[in-house]
């Protein structure tokens, strides 16, 4: 299935997003303490407009732009307090089009790997690529005291190979596709594509079948990272 199209029709917001509600439960938790009224965000693969949704459930006064290629970001309920911009597009091409606003926050929740597999390589590749476009577009796009909040998925650590077929097995059986742990990011790797450490790291069992917490080794992980901590790693990269 195409990267970009793998959502359109899916009734996203009642299937896949709330089988995977713990990872929206730390978004929102960390959001809450890292933004404020007035700020901008942006939202890169926000789908129906997640960050919007969470935002807007917090009571902050804030604009979303939602960078999502799928047909998907069209199916936002009224916002209260969020002034939403859907603009339907992949990273790549949001790299040669002018944002309305520099970010304070730039938000990625459970979408690095989506992203990355667009780029149709090897795993290693597809993250390559996706280190050198996202340091690219926090240089064009977040302001200088910005931060970046990732959300994303991958399994327990030292899980066996037995534990995560079988995880896997579970995954695809309820949300339609599964991805095996070298195409998910770690924070290790983040930590490396952003070149500091997180400010901030809170993670938690991602139990999608309803069952206990401590019986999945699905874990949902949420980082935040300072732009100020990660400049000479862009200007780097901007020099290569």
């Amino acid at each position: 299935m195409d990267n970009i199209t793998k959502f359109n029709g899916v009734d996203y917001t009642n299937t896949f997003a709330a089988r995977i509600g713990v990872m929206h439960e730390l978004v929102k938790e960390v959001l809450s303490k890292q933004i404020s009224n007035w700020d901008h965000v942006i939202d890169i693969g926000g789908g129906p407009g997640m960050g919007a949704r969470i935002i807007d459930s917090l009571g902050i006064t804030a604009s979303v732009v939602n960078i999502e290629p799928s047909t998907t970001i069209q199916d936002v309920p009224r916002l209260l307090h969020v002034k939403y911009n859907p603009m339907q597009m992949s990273l790549k091409d949001a790299l040669n089009v002018r944002i309305p606003d520099p970010a304070d926050c730039l938000l990625i929740v459970s979408a690095a790997h989506e992203i990355a597999l667009c780029n149709n390589s090897s795993a290693s590749k597809n993250k390559e690529i996706f280190s050198s476009e996202i340091n690219q577009f926090i240089r064009k796009n977040l302001k200088p005291e910005g931060i970046i909040v990732v959300g994303f998925p991958n399994y327990r650590e030292r899980a066996s190979p037995a534990e995560i077929a079988k995880q896997r097995r579970i995954t695809e059986s309820i949300l339609g596709h599964s991805h095996p742990p070298e195409e998910l990011f770690t924070i290790e790797e983040l930590s490396k594509i952003f070149g500091t450490q997180p400010s901030a790291y809170i993670k938690r069992p991602m139990n999608i079948d309803g069952g206990k917490p401590d019986d999945t080794i699905l874990m949902a992980n949420v980082a935040v990272f300072k732009k100020m901590d990660i400049s000479d790693r862009i200007n780097k990269i901007d020099r290569i």
